[in-house]
């Protein structure tokens, strides 16, 4: 018999790999349509631009805000303290997470007690401790670190306290049946198999970081990107909110996908192999 010829049949993730460029594909070819559309309606003139700029205007004010930023110029000093309060608050929002979200699935009775005050406190709405905030740490960048951190901290406290109790029961009963001690079995077992959820956690974390730095720096500032939103809405420069909103969320997907770097460094084990 003659062997057969012809092409094999795809591997799977050469399926999934072709499929993901055709969605990043329609996704763009979207985005344009929807760019151009718009651009379209305000050169009409249907809309003023005091209401809704034109997204040429917008690119304008975004390139030259990023100049500023690159070369030098009030822009750069706003950017740089929005980003120094975005991480700040993150490092001291998942700090705390990470260290009640433990205490609170290795002790029940912590969880009993504090678990309730914990959901209050994040049900509060935040742009309402805002001015609380700003009279108990002053106008500086400490009220909108504090806030970041406010806003951050719950995720990653939910993913640890999830991720912790989640655990292989068989995992657990060997390190129980190897006289293990408690802390062990959280750094040996526990906490590796809560890392996909931490990680999940950080990333919702730092994303709404941001959110809460430029909702501290709403409410009183003197500077940073929020500061910039405020004082360009007070002039009627709608084109320059629009930019700093896209600045804004630039810093976040940035922050979100240095992240998921690291996660798929550090959890290299969890991919899925080809």
């Amino acid at each position: 018999m003659k062997p057969q010829t012809g092409s094999l049949p795809d591997a799977p993730g050469r399926d999934a790999a072709r499929l993901g460029r055709r969605d990043v594909v329609v996704a763009l070819v979207c985005g344009a349509l929807l760019l151009v559309g718009w651009e379209a309606v305000c050169r009409a003139g249907f809309v003023s631009r005091l209401v809704l700029p034109a997204p040429s205007a917008i690119a304008v004010e975004l390139w030259s805000a990023v100049r500023e930023i690159v070369v030098g110029g009030p822009m750069r000093t706003h950017a740089l303290t929005t980003i120094y309060e975005i991480l700040a608050g993150f490092g001291l929002g998942v700090g705390l997470g990470f260290v009640l979200g433990v205490l609170i699935s290795e002790i029940p009775a912590a969880r009993r007690v504090a678990m309730p005050w914990l959901i209050a406190l994040n049900a509060a709405p935040k742009i309402a401790l805002a001015p609380l905030l700003l009279v108990w740490f002053g106008f500086g960048i400490g009220s909108k670190i504090v806030m970041a951190a406010l806003i951050a901290f719950f995720p990653l406290l939910i993913n640890v306290v999830s991720g912790l109790s989640q655990v292989e029961e068989a995992k657990l009963k060997l390190m129980r049946s190897l006289a293990a001690s408690r802390t062990m079995t959280l750094a040996k077992v526990k906490l590796p198999d809560a890392m996909p959820a931490i990680f999940a956690g950080l990333k919702t974390a730092i994303v709404l970081a941001v959110v809460g730095a430029v909702v501290g720096e709403f409410v009183g500032a003197e500077s940073g990107l929020g500061y910039v939103i405020k004082q360009s809405e007070f002039q009627l420069d709608v084109a320059q909110t629009f930019a700093v909103i896209v600045l804004l969320s630039i810093i976040g997907i940035a922050f979100f996908y240095a992240i998921e770097f690291i996660e798929r460094r550090a959890l290299f084990w969890t991919r899925p192999h080809p």
